[in-house]
């Protein structure tokens, strides 16, 4: 796994009432995703998650303005039910895009009581990385965090 570099670079880390597996259908289902991956006033309208090294990372938000925000990645790692790499520089396949975003690399570690859910989210340079802080980083994803939580420990 990389090494945090502060410059470029986010984490974030929850405990998931839930076993691994549980967070990965989250993850691999798109009724259990659509329920957990936003904060309130944002729907997923669709997604297409393929659990596999070159699998499509697709989401389409609808934001409350009506605004629709389609969001076209592709997974690098998907180590059942340990861990998954995502990015938007590539598309299924591995095929390139022009721009990139972010990276994100997520663990997911059994502890007592669930599961240590560990995001590391890397942007291509400063400006990136200032810029998701300025959305809302650790709000938002610490929203989503909770929420999944929830789902998870539900299921």
């Amino acid at each position: 796994m990389p090494d945090l570099d502060p410059e470029t670079d986010l984490e974030i880390e929850r405990v998931i009432r839930a076993a691994p597996e549980v967070i990965w259908r989250c993850w691999a289902e798109p009724d259990l995703f659509k329920q957990w991956f936003t904060p309130p006033g944002v729907e997923v309208i669709h997604c297409e998650n393929v659990l596999e090294p070159g699998g499509r990372a697709y989401t389409v938000m609808r934001l409350p303005d009506g605004t629709e925000m389609p969001g076209d990645g592709c997974f690098l790692v998907a180590d059942y039910p340990r861990r998954l790499v995502q990015t938007d520089a590539m598309l299924a396949g591995f095929r390139p895009k022009s721009e990139a975003f972010m990276t994100v690399d997520l663990t997911m570690t059994p502890v007592e009581g669930g599961t240590r859910y560990h995001a590391h989210v890397m942007h291509p340079d400063k400006a990136a990385r200032d810029s998701h802080l300025e959305m809302g980083f650790h709000d938002g994803w610490g929203t989503m965090m909770e929420q999944l939580d929830r789902l998870a420990a539900s299921l």
